[in-house]
């Protein structure tokens, strides 16, 4: 699991804190402006230490909190993958002062569509998306070219992005370094490339939903 880091200075109310995962700052102010569940969901606005925000939201799957991203997506949002153990949860919001088991039990289960959405934003373009279907689109569009071991897999990948999945019993793993990796290289956006899928040294494959987490697959 990442590493999360955190630092509060400062008094209550003005009271500041700096949040960092995978030794990237993800959030930088107010304390009570990080967090919120206003929208009915557990809310995180994060700002990766600039003046913008991109809000993401909380689900359980597995023994994790995976954090998604918030549909719209405004053309600067920004999203990395992040997933923190409970034990991680637990410690940041007792912490911020917050209960966490209740919150634990108020945080929704992921669904296969929200998976789906973690693995495909980082290969988004950089127009406004609103809904799965446009960003379906904006990532069809913003494919140029594919690895040479991609090409091979050519058809699970578009059924991956056309069609919708179906969510089974299974468990985030996190890849290694040396694992192959099946990339799809983008015109515009945050990145230049997709690490679409991952394979591991006994040949089994696996989605990769970013930042090294990943998915067997099973779709």
């Amino acid at each position: 699991m990442k590493k999360l880091d955190y630092k509060t200075y400062g008094e209550f109310p003005e009271e500041m804190l700096i949040l960092k995962y995978d030794a990237q700052v993800i959030y930088e102010g107010y304390t009570d402006d990080l967090i919120t569940s206003v929208t009915g969901d557990l809310e995180l606005k994060l700002n990766h230490g600039m003046s913008s925000t991109s809000s993401v939201l909380a689900r359980k799957y597995d023994k994790h909190i995976v954090w998604i991203p918030k549909i719209p997506l405004d053309s600067d949002y920004i999203y990395n993958t992040i997933i923190f153990n409970s034990d991680q949860f637990k410690e940041l919001w007792t912490s911020l002062k917050y209960d966490a088991e209740a919150d634990l039990d108020f945080i929704q289960n992921i669904n296969a569509d929200e998976l789906k959405r973690i693995w495909m934003i980082g290969a988004r373009g950089i127009e406004r998306i609103g809904d799965m279907s446009g960003l379906i689109k904006s990532v069809e569009n913003n494919i140029i070219a594919l690895s040479t071991n991609l090409e091979g897999q050519e058809t699970i990948l578009y059924d991956l992005i056309e069609h919708q999945w179906v969510l089974k019993e299974s468990k985030i793993v996190e890849g290694k370094d040396s694992w192959e990796s099946f990339v799809a290289y983008l015109d515009k956006g945050l990145f230049e490339d997709w690490k679409v899928l991952k394979r591991d040294h006994e040949d089994n494959l696996y989605i990769h939903l970013g930042n090294g987490y990943c998915l067997p697959f099973q779709y």
